[in-house]
């Protein structure tokens, strides 16, 4: 009797250490359109994001320290974070009236502008009781034809989870994506009336 309560102890002991090991994925929440409507007389073209090797992984990084950081062993993100990151841009920039065209790969036809991504931190930041969402970009337009810069938007911003959760990242880190990329779109629009449509 006591070796069979042994081994349901056993037993049930492994399948909760098992379900706790169980992998999750996670995705990033979509970009809202402007509550204002924003239009760009333009086309524009996507580039491939760039982004450090330590970031464009399927593991999700935390960092526990300024030096130190580390990958979850059993919590993802659903796609590489230049995928992930990429088709949420593509999806915002694909609203219906925003741009002329959109291309996300070279074309026959060159566009009018060039934007540019670069990912420098995507990341949980975990210090001590305090658990938050980072995440460092910088977006830039340019003139196809010339080179010259259209607008530009950098930002490096850190987000409290609320408590110490991974499954809270996603959530913080889609919304600094969306406050931050919705005022990039707003100083494009500003910068881009005292440049002529073509």
């Amino acid at each position: 009797m006591k070796k069979t309560i042994a081994l349901v102890v056993l037993i049930v002991g492994g399948a909760a250490c098992f379900a706790s090991q169980a992998k999750r994925y996670f995705e990033l929440g979509a970009l809202p359109p402007s509550s204002g409507g924003l239009v760009f007389d333009r086309t524009l073209r996507l580039e491939r994001l760039d982004i450090g090797g330590l970031y464009d992984d399927f593991r999700i990084v935390y960092r526990i320290s300024p030096t130190e950081v580390n990958y979850y062993a059993n919590n993802f993100w659903a796609e590489k974070t230049s995928t992930l990151l990429r088709n949420i841009l593509l999806q915002r920039l694909a609203v219906p009236g925003l741009f002329r065209r959109l291309e996300a790969e070279i074309g026959k036809e060159n566009p009018d502008w060039l934007m540019r991504v670069k990912v420098s931190r995507i990341e949980e930041v975990d210090e001590g009781e305090r658990w938050s969402g980072r995440l460092a970009m910088a977006f830039e337009v340019v003139d196809f034809q010339t080179g010259a810069r259209i607008a530009a938007r950098a930002f490096d911003r850190t987000e409290p989870l609320g408590r110490k959760d991974v499954a809270l990242l996603p959530a913080v880190i889609s919304a600094i994506l969306a406050n931050e990329f919705e005022l990039f779109l707003r100083e494009l629009d500003l910068k881009s009336r005292d440049c002529p449509a073509p």
